[in-house]
């Protein structure tokens, strides 16, 4: 079985803006896969119609032997107006129901990411409760960019509810260009390729702010996937963060673990083709509690250039670990996976 944990169907904007209706959709929405740095070459792997077609992804992913789907469509990330964020989140979820999950095409194999507006924190629960009881959706999905980190109290809701809902936490880098504030700390890039190289800071940035916060010790069964961080430029940070815990911990008891442990019990890495730049960095152990094809999962992140296929990947690993990389660590992990996948066996 291949589970892919990131897919990232286009919504095309035409019909998206039928989803958004008035007044937003006479503000001309920015289109849906451009960005401030843009690549010097198409941002997609497939024309822009096919990426915004739920037979032809279907499609596609079946000729690459994908299973099950995890979709994640890109909506411009963080929007500064609240009312426009509500605006397009729900736009998106519904847009993703109608469009794509009851798309006869799919054949059940397209799973759900329940859109927030991570500004409005009363809209977002509303978000999550309007689409929670539906167990297609697996995920709630949130930009890594943003205007403040999210070990703040006020984004503690929201992960209680994902908790308590049974659903995962994807944080991804879906762009964010109306959020205007240096995407580093020592202002703008000049180039494409530093923003593309450059693009885990935010991921990991917000992952440090959670363990710090104890985001992971108040809600243990709290579950979030990275979907634009390698693994290997998180133990960076990991290390770091480790030692400082132990010397400044007086001013974090809450947290009560290594905050290596929380990679182990907490996180999830989407497997990145440039983890693996020698023959022995995938069996790096000690790090991060453990060895690293326990932390990552598949995800193609079709339909862009910087996409891959199942058979580019971990194409070193012993197959147990291929295996385990490929469905095994997304049904342990994903609480709502194990049960989706068993009720349709049994079927």
């Amino acid at each position: 079985m291949i589970i892919d944990c990131a897919v990232h169907p286009v919504l095309e904007s035409e019909r998206f803006n039928e989803f958004v209706g008035g007044p937003w959709n006479l503000r001309q929405l920015p289109t849906l896969f451009g960005e401030k740095y843009g690549a010097p070459f198409d941002q997609l792997a497939v024309p822009a119609e096919q990426a915004s077609s739920p037979s032809a992804v279907a499609r596609q992913m079946r000729e690459a032997g994908i299973d099950l789907a995890v979709l994640c469509p890109t909506t411009f990330g963080y929007w500064p107006n609240p009312h426009q964020a509500i605006a397009v989140a729900n736009a998106a979820n519904r847009m993703l129901v109608e469009d794509w999950l009851n798309a006869p095409e799919s054949g059940k194999s397209f799973l759900g990411s329940i859109r927030v507006a991570m500004n409005d924190v009363d809209a977002a629960l509303k978000e999550i409760d309007l689409w929670a009881d539906d167990p297609r959706f697996v995920q709630i999905v949130v930009p890594a960019r943003a205007l403040a980190t999210y070990g703040e109290q006020r984004f503690f809701p929201i992960w209680r509810a994902a908790a308590e809902r049974g659903l995962s936490v994807f944080i991804h880098d879906d762009l964010s260009a109306v959020v205007e504030p240096p995407p580093t700390q020592v202002g703008f890039p000049s180039f494409y390729a530093e923003i593309h190289a450059l693009r885990p800071l935010s991921g990991i940035v917000n992952l440090t702010s959670m363990i710090v916060s104890g985001v992971f010790d108040r809600l243990p069964e709290l579950r979030v996937v990275l979907g634009d961080v390698s693994v290997h430029e998180a133990r960076a940070l990991a290390i770091r963060t480790f030692k400082d815990w132990q010397s400044d911990r007086v001013e974090v008891p809450w947290m009560k673990k290594d905050p290596t442990e929380y990679f182990e019990s907490n996180v999830r890495f989407v497997y990145q083709p440039e983890d693996e730049l020698s023959p022995h960095s995938h069996r790096a152990t000690g790090t991060l509690g453990g060895d690293n094809s326990s932390l990552v999962v598949f995800g193609s992140r079709h339909p862009y250039w910087d996409g891959v296929s199942p058979h580019q990947m971990f194409p070193t690993w012993p197959e147990n670990e291929r295996s385990r990389c490929f469905a095994d660590n997304a049904l342990k992990f994903y609480p709502r996976l194990k049960g989706l996948v068993s009720a349709e066996l049994a079927v």
